[in-house]
């Protein structure tokens, strides 16, 4: 960890300051912390340091799914790697914010993979990013060697960190998977600084009959999130061969492929996967779709109170890649 973002972190316990009892290894090129604890300098709670990053929860909790998919998965969703832009399109697309923002410092709640994390990099600004879940191991492995990034393991309702610090403030594909949606996001809001903006990105509620996640997660539940991976393995890549040969007859047989549910065979001309990146592709969004504890999606009234009762200004909601986009400023 980064030792000059000490002055940033909090006992999570008592609000106090955090400062260095024991270091067990660290990096010998830049001297940083690998394995090591921090301690409160007044109630004496210990934070350890495990694999370069402060712990400040004991487990994924609720989030454990997720720490699965994004460690299995680390690499599949960012951009640099796939040579795409469905990250940067969708970051950009949801926050509004300018290309460069140095001088700044952004709160990243929910980092996953650290797909958006790069993207927040790019700005220029100090980022501090976040996980309940030991995704943060998959975002810290894609974005290890950013000087201006610290990676951190905690709780979005017990966040460690002083508050009335932060610029700018983004929390995307996470409040849906939270068991108290609303708390969560305003367990967000003491961190923004005056006239700083957070953005948010929430499922909307569907109307009418229920997506067929909805539908079939009960009967997979059992399985683990693990097992609801192997049986994806199991089933997903002979489905798309075979989608992928009916495509092939005439007329009837892309109509009788649309009865296999695992999407299209191809994105192309703007995504040009291969055939096995697709199968990972589609084994994921499976995953993601079939294995979270919580699902909430919310309605886009429920979200504008959110902000009305926060006192934001400068309130803004649209429908967008993930569902319900919402912004707003805390006044000066």
């Amino acid at each position: 960890m980064q030792r000059k973002a000490l002055e940033m972190f909090v006992c999570p316990k008592c609000g106090g300051a955090l400062g260095v009892a024991s270091v067990a290894s660290e990096d010998p090129a830049t001297g940083e912390m690998i394995e090591g604890r921090l301690e409160c300098g007044a109630c004496r709670a210990a934070v350890p340091v495990v694999r370069n990053l402060p712990r400040f929860v004991p487990s994924d909790s609720y989030a454990a799914s997720f720490g699965f998919q994004w460690n299995r998965f680390d690499r599949l969703q960012v951009d640099s790697v796939m040579n795409n832009d469905l990250s940067r399109d969708r970051f950009y697309a949801t926050t509004g914010w300018p290309a460069h923002l140095e001088g700044q410092r952004i709160l990243e709640a929910g980092c996953g993979s650290g797909r958006f994390t790069q993207l927040a990099l790019e700005t220029g600004a100090e980022v501090f990013s976040f996980d309940l879940s030991s995704a943060v191991d998959a975002a810290w492995r894609n974005n290890a060697n950013a000087p201006k990034l610290s990676i951190f393991q905690a709780s979005i309702y017990e966040i460690p960190l002083r508050k009335d610090a932060f610029d700018k403030i983004f929390c995307m594909g996470v409040l849906q998977h939270c068991p108290d949606v609303r708390g969560a996001f305003r367990s967000l809001l003491p961190f923004l600084r005056p006239g700083g903006e957070i953005v948010i990105d929430v499922y909307e509620k569907p109307g009418g009959f229920p997506p067929l996640k909805y539908i079939a997660r009960p009967f997979l539940r059992p399985l683990g999130t693990e097992g609801i991976y192997r049986l994806l393995c199991w089933t997903i890549p002979p489905a798309f061969v075979l989608k992928k040969a009916l495509h092939r007859i005439p007329v009837i047989g892309p109509q009788i492929g649309r009865l296999i549910p695992i999407g299209p065979i191809s994105h192309a001309p703007r995504l040009n996967y291969t055939d096995e990146e697709l199968k990972q592709v589609k084994i994921l969004s499976a995953l993601d779709m079939l294995s979270p504890v919580y699902d909430q999606p919310q309605t886009m009234e429920e979200v504008r109170r959110w902000f009305e009762e926060a006192g934001l200004a400068e309130v803004e909601l649209k429908r967008g890649y993930n569902g319900i986009n919402a912004k707003g400023k805390r006044p000066h």
